[in-house]
């Protein structure tokens, strides 16, 4: 009777750990969408107060090695102690972010309301204003984006230019919190701030991680319009380095940031408004002759496609509308380091309006 009960209770314990192991097993694989938290700007005092987290790029091993020596530092330097409580005491200027996987291969995601609608309409006054200077964009010879390139009107119709992070302290907020997105040590996207002798010493093998440049990993942020019928055919934009180069930098990571949706357009004073009332309707009825600048008719088109990515909802490529302050991160380099050519994309055409967007690429491990 005794060895009966025994086997009784232990078969019920078995049936309970195996319930409570499928429950957990159900809440962590239904989840597609996540939440990050990031810090959004106030002031440029507030901006240069935080300290650098951590790269999620670095080993397991090493990020705890880097933890340590990020607490001995905040222990034991004052400044670093001070910035550190300044950093809590403006917890409160934090936005809540949402990420949206739309494909595994390759690794799309989408965050909606990355930008504000200031932030949106100050990158539309630089790409619209006297300040930058747009020009044809260019593709590399090999069909590749390039920064500097040669000229392919067939490949790629828009126009760009070019702002660097320290251009005003909007565009700086933007650059901190697509490194916040990425995990990325934001003093990495600064030139100068990848290698500090003065804290890792002379030796590398001191502070392996340390980057053997000077030079930040980002670019400077590409600022695009296309008008009606312009596109960019599908492409990849990464690059592949010189066997030569030790190295093998390339670019691994691309965010395209849209500044217009589909039905926006830009009044007279070029401001972004929607398409969506019937005062709309009769403003632009008038706007929509030939003596009319194309950025007063609502946006239609302009889909950014990925032809080789296939999911249970896209069967024919993933398709991304574009939407004011959204954000697509995507990533160009496999985890083994290998270029993934399932993230060539394209630049669907644009029917009728104006599609304004910023490009921000990141290189690994320096920039080429």
């Amino acid at each position: 009777l005794s060895v009966l009960l025994l086997a009784t209770l232990l078969f019920s314990h078995q049936r309970a750990t195996l319930s409570n192991v499928k429950s957990t097993t159900t809440t962590t694989t239904t989840a597609t969408t996540t939440t990050m938290t990031t810090t959004t700007a106030r002031d440029a005092n507030e901006m240069n107060a935080r300290p650098p987290p951590v790269s999620s790029s670095m080993p397991r091993n090493e990020r705890r090695k880097n933890d340590r020596r990020h607490n001995n530092a905040t222990a034991t330097n004052p400044a670093t102690t001070r910035h550190h409580h300044h950093h809590h005491h403006h917890r409160a200027n934090t936005t809540t972010l949402a990420l949206r996987v739309l494909s595994i291969a390759p690794r799309i995601l989408e965050i909606p309301k990355f930008l504000s609608p200031v932030e949106v309409q100050h990158l539309l006054d630089l790409a619209t204003g006297p300040s930058v200077s747009m020009e044809p964009s260019t593709v590399s010879s090999s069909g590749d984006v390039s920064v500097r390139g040669a000229t392919k009107p067939d490949a790629r119709s828009s126009t760009g230019g070019w702002i660097h992070r320290e251009h005003d302290v909007v565009v700086d907020a933007v650059f901190r919190r697509a490194a916040d997105l990425m995990g990325v040590e934001e003093e990495l996207f600064r030139d100068g701030a990848a290698r500090d002798d003065d804290d890792y010493g002379d030796r590398e093998d001191e502070h392996p991680n340390r980057l053997p440049t000077n030079h930040r990993i980002v670019e400077a942020m590409q600022l695009l319009r296309y008008g009606p019928g312009e596109e960019y055919a599908a492409h990849h934009d990464f690059v592949y380095p010189s066997v030569n180069n030790r190295y093998q930098p390339r670019r691994f990571a691309t965010m395209l940031l849209y500044l217009t949706g589909e039905g926006d357009f830009l009044d007279e004073r070029g401001v972004r408004r929607r398409f969506s009332s019937s005062a709309d309707s009769s403003s632009n009825s008038s706007s929509s002759s030939s003596s009319s600048p194309p950025e007063r008719s609502p946006l239609r088109g302009g889909e950014t496609v990925f032809p080789r990515a296939i999911t249970t909802q896209f069967h024919d490529g993933v398709k991304v509308k574009p939407q004011s302050g959204k954000a697509v991160l995507f990533y160009n380099v496999l985890p083994d380091g290998n270029m993934d050519d399932l993230s060539q994309h394209a630049g669907g055409k644009v029917e009728s309006g104006v599609k304004y967007l910023a490009n921000i690429w990141v290189w690994d491990p320096i920039i080429n």
